[in-house]
């Protein structure tokens, strides 16, 4: 994946997604993790373009966090690093 060829709004939301894979302790990133982070860009296109199509932002933000929540942890020596799932 050549990551300097993504937009810096894009960039930025796989950073994120790293960074709450890491504080969950989850050795994956996983799309929840990804759609927490787009949801947490104020400044996107996202969150105008949900809301557009009628979305609850609050409730979609509850949901992807109980999803993330009942993802696997891993903790200890064998947590290893964050690698982005298929």
């Amino acid at each position: 994946m050549q990551f300097d060829k993504f937009t810096i709004k894009s960039q930025e939301a796989i950073q994120e997604a790293h960074a709450l894979a890491e504080q969950n302790g989850h050795q994956e990133i996983k799309p929840e993790h990804l759609l927490a982070a787009l949801l947490k860009q104020k400044d996107g296109v996202i969150i105008p373009t949900l809301q557009k199509m009628g979305v609850n932002i609050a409730s979609l933000n509850e949901d992807t966090q109980r999803l993330i929540d009942k993802l696997p942890k891993v903790s200890g020596a064998g947590f290893g690093q964050v690698y982005a799932s298929q």
